[in-house]
């Protein structure tokens, strides 16, 4: 409730300004202050009515805030779910490169690149099935 009164105050004096000092108040600040006065209502209402979604939203926000920007924990996950797709392509491939049919050891499969059979510029589709894996040397000399 002190926010509607002291809402309320603050338009009644923002009115008064206007009424005496017409010149100094053009329509951007008319827009700022009902932005500002707007935003306060808003905040208000969510904080009154969606208290479980609020502290939820302040929560997250706050562990997002002292979480670091790159985790170690982070990397590790995306290794092991692209290793995993390796490990699944090499063993459809059954352990062999896609291009030069050299084979693929199973400790370096971190090592090894992902590439599309048939390329999407010559009417390749995006999935899983059109992709396949190549060691490094047919990786680095064949352009596709």
């Amino acid at each position: 409730m002190k926010v509607i009164i002291f809402l309320v105050v603050l338009i009644f004096i923002y009115y008064q300004v206007y009424l005496r000092f017409p010149e100094y108040l053009t329509n951007q600040h008319h827009l700022y202050f009902g932005g500002f006065v707007f935003g306060v209502l808003f905040l208000y209402y969510m904080m009154s009515f969606h208290k479980p979604f609020m502290y939820q939203l302040f929560t997250n926000l706050k562990s997002a805030d002292e979480k670091p920007l790159y985790d170690i924990h982070s990397f590790t996950y995306k290794d092991n779910k692209m290793n995993g797709l390796k490990y699944n392509l090499a063993m459809r491939q059954g352990w062999r490169c896609l291009h030069c049919q050299n084979p693929i050891l199973q400790k370096d499969i971190s090592g090894y690149g992902l590439h599309y059979i048939k390329p999407l510029m010559m009417g390749g589709r995006n999935e899983i099935n059109n992709l396949g894996i190549k060691c490094n040397v047919c990786s680095t000399f064949t352009p596709f």
